[in-house]
């Protein structure tokens, strides 16, 4: 409770110092963009590029520890915690309603083309999210000695450095790019930072713990009373999300103001073809709070669990693994892609309503997914007889026997 109490007055703290702050933040912010923009050695922009797009790699580690690893739930919770970066960043730009430098300094030129709110920066929020969670889900022996696993002092000074380097440049490169002011920087760190650490100290051990203990042989699963609480949880976050779509739409942002912002996005990106309105699903409010919908997916992963009623024998999977041959192991990842794949057009329909696109896309690929992750994949592996002991939600026969004879209910009982 003490970090909890510090942690929120830091938190508050910085909110006041940035409210404060703001116009000062952002007029020194144009110098530097200014600056920075047009004082450019050669290569600096690409290296910068690489830096912002980067932020598009960290999930694929999610995807391979959960393929290959036996902490697949921490791949799992990791990939949940990313979305709902998203989410919280998506909700929390619709309550700031704060335009990018490039919509408001025409001197500034943009080097990627965003259309949404800048405040807080989602680069920001989600890049720390992805390199500080990382160790801390998959690999905790990073920061502290595990039972079963020490680093060495130097490999983890090294990874420490990497990752805090790498959420810097990730969002400094935002302020070079003319997307992101360095106010909207640190208050994206700022809140992501009280993220990390309230989940990390408070939730994270408690949520792995009651879903592992769910989820062995003779456990009945995940009680209806917590899916009911995460149910209410993400319907009380969507009807906070239209409250602030609505409030921009008709009180805070105004048409004019939209129309020059959205001129600006026109004239300045050589690809941008359309002249969007405010009305329009891409941008401004209207996207944010399509993003924020992606908290679905808490509901349809536990929701899944409950339906999959599957067991997960973590430390089983690492020795079974390995007995399956280079063919099976493929053909695991390619089920999974497949089915990932399947939510593709989803993405490719064009809605002209921001209402539909946020029911039509978000809502049902945050529910499908959350199901293909739990219910789907599990159910085809054991259809096509490549899942094995330890695999997330494995089904298993009373009778069905593992390699050494013995059941795998009476194997699962006795680990």
């Amino acid at each position: 409770m003490k970090l909890f109490i510090i942690a929120t007055l830091a938190l508050s703290l910085y909110i006041v110092l940035d409210l404060i702050f703001n116009q000062q933040m952002w007029d020194a912010n144009t110098t530097l963009t200014l600056y920075l923009q047009s004082n450019q050695f050669s290569g600096e922009k690409d290296m910068f590029l690489v830096f912002s797009y980067s932020l598009y790699v960290l999930p694929c580690i999610a995807i391979i520890a959960f393929l290959i690893l036996e902490n697949k739930l921490g791949a799992l919770l990791y990939g949940g915690m990313i979305l709902f970066s998203i989410a919280s960043n998506s909700l929390l730009k619709n309550f700031y309603h704060q335009a990018r430098p490039f919509f408001i300094v025409q001197e500034i030129e943009p080097y990627e083309c965003n259309k949404e709110f800048g405040k807080p920066s989602g680069h920001a929020m989600t890049s720390q999210a992805m390199c500080f969670l990382l160790p801390s889900i998959l690999f905790p022996a990073i920061w502290k000695d595990q039972p079963n696993c020490k680093y060495p002092l130097y490999l983890r000074v090294v990874f420490i450095f990497i990752i805090t380097f790498w959420t810097f440049m990730t969002g400094f490169s935002r302020v070079f790019m003319g997307v992101h002011s360095f106010g909207q920087i640190l208050l994206g760190w700022a809140y992501q930072a009280y993220v990390s650490i309230i989940y990390m100290n408070y939730f994270h051990d408690q949520i792995t713990e009651y879903l592992t203990e769910c989820l062995q042989v003779g456990h009945q699963g995940i009680q209806n009373r917590v899916i009911y609480i995460i149910g209410l949880i993400a319907f009380s976050w969507t009807c906070v999300s239209i409250m602030f779509l609505e409030l921009n739409r008709y009180l805070f942002i105004s048409p004019t103001e939209a129309t020059l912002w959205m001129t600006a996005v026109y004239e300045k990106c050589q690809k941008q073809t359309h002249l969007y309105t405010i009305d329009s699903p891409l941008v401004l409010q209207n996207i944010c709070f399509s993003l924020s919908l992606y908290i679905w997916f808490m509901l349809s992963f536990v929701i899944g669990i409950k339906l999959s009623k599957g067991v997960y024998l973590k430390n089983q999977f690492k020795y079974h693994y390995k007995s399956l041959s280079f063919w099976f192991k493929t053909l695991r990842i390619f089920v999974l892609i497949f089915l990932v794949g399947l939510l593709v057009p989803f993405f490719l329909i064009e809605f002209n309503s921001v209402y539909a696109q946020a029911f039509g896309q978000i809502v049902p690929v945050s529910i499908l997914g959350g199901l293909i992750i739990t219910v789907v994949y599990s159910k085809l592996l054991y259809y096509l007889k490549i899942s094995v002991p330890g695999d997330f939600l494995q089904i298993i026969d009373s009778e069905q026997s593992a390699p050494d004879g013995m059941s795998l209910e009476l194997q699962a009982k006795n680990s």
